[in-house]
Order: C-alpha cells, then sequence, then structure tokens
C-alpha cells in the first residue's frame, strides 16, 4: 500500500499548494498532482505484478529467471521504475486505458509552467488540476476499484469538484462564443477547439459572436482568464496543426497523402486539402489537370501554370 499511501500524499499536497495564495506554489501544486497521478498508474501495475517477482511491471528494468523445473518468468530488477511512455507501453498490452490525450495535455502544460512561469501563477493551473481530477477519479474507480472520493479527504475531494465544476462552466461557454461564428470552413470548425491564449496558454478562449471568417482579415478572440486580446491569424497555423498533424505524420510515415501543405502564395503551412483552399490567404488551386496529358497538377505546379513540371520543360526547350 505503500505506492497508494504516497499517490494520496502527493495529490493532496498538491491541492493545499492549489489553495494557497501564493502564487509561487502554483508549480509545486501541479507537480504533487502530476506525481501523484503517476503513482497511481504505478500501484495498478504492482497490483498486477505476479507474486514473487519483485513488482516486476513497475520497474524499468527486468530481467529472466528459470525456475527448477525449467519454467521461465520474469522479475524486477533495480530501483528505477517505469517512466511515463513505459506506462502507457504496459498499459496498452495490458487492456488499461487512459484519457491520454487528456494526459498528455497535461503534461506539456506542466512543463511549460515549470520552464516558462516564474512568480505568478499562470491561468492554466485550473485547467490541469479539472483534467486530472477526471483522469484520477475514473482510474480509481475502474481499475483500483476506490472511489477518488473514499480515495481523498473530504477537504481534498471538495477542492476538485469545485474546481471541475467551475472549469467545465468557463469551457462550455468558450464552446458556446466558437458556436456564434460562422468559421467558412468545415476544418476551421474543428480546429478552433485547439486554440489556446497566446499569453497565458488557456483554452478560455472566447471569440466575439457574429463574426465570419474570411482569409486574410482580421477575426478577434479574447481570453477569460488574463483579458488577453489577439486575433485568430495569431493562433492559426498551431490550430492545424493540432488538428492535422497526426494524420499528417502518419501519411509521411506510410506514403500516403497529407491533409495539409504549405501554401505556394503566402507560404504558409495552411493550404487544406479539403476545402481546397488556404485558410490564411485563401489562394486555391485553380488548375488541377495538366492541360497536356490530364496528369493531376500539385499545387507548386498548378501555382506556376496548367502543365505538369515535364510537359513545361518539354514546352520552354522547343522555345
Amino acid at each position: 500500500m505503500k505506492i497508494l499511501e504516497n499517490a494520496v500524499d502527493a495529490i493532496e499536497i498538491g491541492l493545499e499548494d492549489y489553495k494557497s495564495e501564493d502564487p509561487r506554489r502554483s508549480k509545486s501544486a501541479i507537480r504533487n498532482i502530476f506525481a501523484g497521478m503517476l503513482l497511481l498508474f504505478k500501484e495498478k501495475l504492482r497490483r498486477m505484478s505476479p507474486e514473487g517477482s519483485d513488482d516486476v511491471l513497475i520497474k524499468q528494468s527486468i530481467k529472466p529467471k528459470m525456475g527448477s523445473n525449467g519454467d521461465w518468468s520474469f522479475l524486477g530488477s533495480g530501483k528505477k521504475t517505469v517512466d511515463v511512455q513505459q506506462i502507457k507501453d504496459r498499459f496498452g498490452g495490458l487492456g488499461i486505458q487512459v484519457d491520454w490525450m487528456a494526459f498528455d495535455q497535461i503534461n506539456k502544460l506542466r512543463n511549460n509552467i515549470e520552464h516558462y512561469y516564474t512568480d505568478e501563477a499562470p491561468s492554466v493551473v485550473n485547467e490541469i488540476v479539472s483534467k486530472s481530477f477526471k483522469i484520477i477519479r475514473d482510474f480509481s474507480k475502474t481499475y483500483l476499484e476506490i472511489e477518488a472520493a473514499d480515495l481523498l479527504e473530504q477537504s481534498s475531494w471538495d477542492i476538485f469538484l469545485e474546481v471541475d465544476e467551475v472549469y467545465e462552466k468557463e469551457k462550455e461557454e468558450s464552446i458556446e462564443s466558437f458556436n456564434q461564428v460562422n468559421w467558412t470552413y468545415s476544418s476551421l470548425a474543428r480546429a478552433i477547439q485547439h486554440v489556446r491564449c497566446t499569453e497565458c496558454d488557456s483554452e478560455l478562449v472566447q471569440a466575439i459572436k457574429d463574426q465570419v471568417y474570411e482569409p486574410g482579415r482580421p477575426l478577434a478572440l479574447n481570453c477569460k482568464k488574463c483579458g488577453n486580446e489577439f486575433d485568430l491569424e495569431d493562433v492559426l497555423n498551431d490550430c492545424l496543426e493540432e488538428e492535422f498533424g497526426i494524420e499528417a505524420h502518419i501519411a509521411i510515415m506510410d506514403g500516403g497523402d497529407s491533409p495539409y501543405a504549405d501554401c505556394p502564395d503566402c507560404n504558409e503551412p495552411t493550404y487544406i486539402f479539403e476545402d481546397d483552399c488556404c485558410l490564411s490567404c485563401g489562394y486555391i488551386q485553380v488548375n488541377k489537370e495538366c492541360h497536356v496529358c490530364g496528369t493531376s497538377l500539385d499545387l507548386e505546379e498548378a501555382y506556376e501554370g496548367a502543365v505538369c513540371y515535364a510537359h513545361k520543360r518539354l514546352l520552354e526547350e522547343d522555345d
């Protein structure tokens, strides 16, 4: 039970730091809550480790051992325990499901706080606490068979509930503001869900209602947390990368077609093929096929004319 006890202690200390009026304790709050969440994961691996295996599933190093009857088994080796990627890998093999997308967001924001924030409590702390709460609550109930309300002190549980309720309400208001905008392009309507404030990195961003997006024209956004006002142009590339980055990476690995490309007119990586348009400048590929041979033209070929590069060279040689 030592790992579980340490997990609870870390989470509760983190929540105490969170409630502190000293903004410098924000780092400690996030560090402790995140550490407690990892310890809950390790507790599950400890419970699943075979008896007499020296907690093999939570050890970074594993060594084989042959029994007297010739059977093989594996033992944990050393004191180092699994890191985040090893936890993900072992959970995958064991069929343990975690909202890794939310977890990765928490980890990314935690790293940002560690490296870029010093004296002031960043606005993203509420987001991290809320998302951590959901993972801790679901994981404890599903895989440790303990209700999070029973795992934590009542005061800690109340903090989690309060933060989550407030944060979810604010997030709903942000989403509703996006629904009042005509984004023009279906890809942008999805990508805007990834927007974050350019100052405090909070996802609690709102759009002024009744706006219509047109490439190259301003579209105002503001952050509910820090009051920062900025334009969609400032975050467009990041939003599209979040929406299409994984798909583009898979396409590169498998030899498929990327969902987006650098626009030949403005050089921004914002030409979206599903919309057949550059969301930054509005450029549209007019020429789709070579006028000579009928083969499909890529963006660069079409930008330079109505013939493919092969026939362009032939025409230039004839000249």
